[in-house]
């Protein structure tokens, strides 16, 4: 996932004292880590969220400048990061809890997520509108939508999307229901973690999902859908031409074509790929 990355010394050390600081193995998840441990929230979000540091130090170096930084969901975290507002090992250690309060909010096998294609968000409300226990969860594209809430409520959902005319509604393998009323325990435990951080006002504009209050937003971000289609309208709004997703993945790059049709969207997931990345904006 990530042993490229801690090839470079600065980043290494950075990763020794994120793991000691957060009691987590970094170096394991990075690099040899299985698939079945990635799966899980818990050892998931902080592997992505220092690959997203990693690889910002790296931009940094090469003489990259942003103007603005924003993230889905854990990945907000690292866009505050990117921003200035927190240190590198605090907020590591902040989503260790983060991961471990998701995890353990709920009982497993009880609540998951599924993807909605092919409707806009407000059909998709509609058709949710009654179900006590599913609920919008990642408003991604205007028609990309991510729903969840209990396995019952779900199957319900799904029924009535598709009677709606969905194109698919795709399950997810996730282990709870995120993003929704039911991560409330994990959020009132994360925030105790959050209240011992300490934060600085970010030095570039960072496009938050739930407002400007930090860490007030960190908290509501877990019982509330995250809303990446307005965050990245509001990126466009104040100028922002060119994206750059910073991380092993690729899934924000290939919404960009319908959020942002005439912006350049590239996605940086390892240290070679910076290297590239100077000739490819210009």
């Amino acid at each position: 996932m990530g042993a490229d990355l801690l090839q470079d010394d600065e980043v290494s050390a950075l990763c020794d004292k994120c793991s000691s600081s957060a009691d987590v193995d970094l170096r394991h998840l990075l690099t040899a880590a299985s698939d079945d441990e990635l799966r899980l929230t818990q050892n998931a979000q902080p592997a992505l969220t220092f690959m997203g540091i990693g690889l910002t130090m790296l931009l940094a170096r090469a003489g990259h400048v942003w103007a603005a930084a924003a993230g889905h969901s854990v990945g907000e975290y690292g866009a505050l990061a990117a921003s200035h507002a927190v240190e590198p090992a605090p907020v590591i250690k902040a989503v260790v809890e983060r991961g471990r309060a998701m995890a353990e909010a709920i009982p497993a096998g009880t609540s998951s997520m599924s993807a909605v294609l092919g409707l806009d968000a407000q059909a998709v409300e509609f058709a949710l509108a009654g179900i006590n226990d599913a609920w919008p969860a990642n408003y991604n594209t205007p028609t990309q939508t991510v729903i969840a809430g209990s396995i019952s409520g779900l199957e319900a959902a799904t029924k009535r999307l598709q009677e709606a005319g969905a194109k698919r509604v795709i399950p997810l393998n996730v282990s709870a229901a995120f993003h929704t009323p039911l991560m409330a325990p994990a959020a009132e435990r994360l925030r105790k973690a959050l209240d011992r951080i300490e934060w600085r006002r970010p030095i570039i504009t960072v496009m938050a999902n739930d407002g400007d209050r930090i860490p007030h937003v960190m908290e509501m971000q877990l019982r509330s859908p995250v809303r990446w289609a307005a965050c990245v309208q509001g990126l466009v709004e104040m100028g922002c031409d060119t994206f750059v997703e910073v991380g092993p993945k690729r899934a924000l790059t290939g919404m960009m074509r319908e959020l942002a049709p005439g912006a350049k969207a590239l996605a940086v997931s390892t240290p070679a790929a910076i290297a590239d990345l100077a000739g490819l904006i210009q």
